[in-house]
């Protein structure tokens, strides 16, 4: 059975943030996942975890041959820290999103195996989810075209 294109892209950011290692160079390694059930990733609580959240899709501009989709994602990176940590937590949170930015865009990686035409950064969120449990969603866009007729096929 095909895949469509936005599972595709979906699962190649999982992989790149999966490259985002101390032995690659950065500041930490990160641990993608994506969760298989919507708000119940609490069993994911994990440090350097990155939840690979998918948001809605909008349709850039479609026609009788193509759309052109911008499909969201929010890469939400957890971070939990001991007592014993000397590092200010923004400093660790900065990295974080630092580093996935970097992954992201290093070489031709923005091209997510040639199934997108761009990665857009809209921003960062820092978050509190619990006293113990804090993190900085990256929030990204990606632009990437289908056949009009058939989201399993890039146009």
């Amino acid at each position: 059975m095909s895949t469509p294109i936005v599972e595709t892209i979906a699962a190649k950011i999982k992989t790149l943030i999966d490259g985002v290692t101390a032995a690659a160079g950065y500041n930490q390694t990160l641990t993608a996942v994506r969760p298989k059930r919507i708000h119940l990733e609490g069993d994911l609580n994990a440090d350097n975890t990155v939840i690979v959240d998918q948001e809605d899709a909008a349709i850039e501009q479609d026609s009788n041959t193509e759309i052109v989709w911008r499909q969201g994602f929010s890469l939400q990176a957890l971070v939990i820290d001991s007592d014993d940590a000397t590092e200010p937590i923004d400093t660790r949170l900065n990295k974080i999103a630092a580093d996935m930015i970097k992954h992201l865009f290093a070489g031709d990686n923005w091209q997510l195996d040639g199934n997108a035409e761009g990665i857009l950064i809209k921003g960062t969120q820092r978050f509190i989810a619990d006293p113990q449990l804090s993190g900085v969603a990256l929030n990204i866009d990606v632009i990437y075209r289908t056949a009009a007729s058939d989201p399993y096929t890039k146009s």
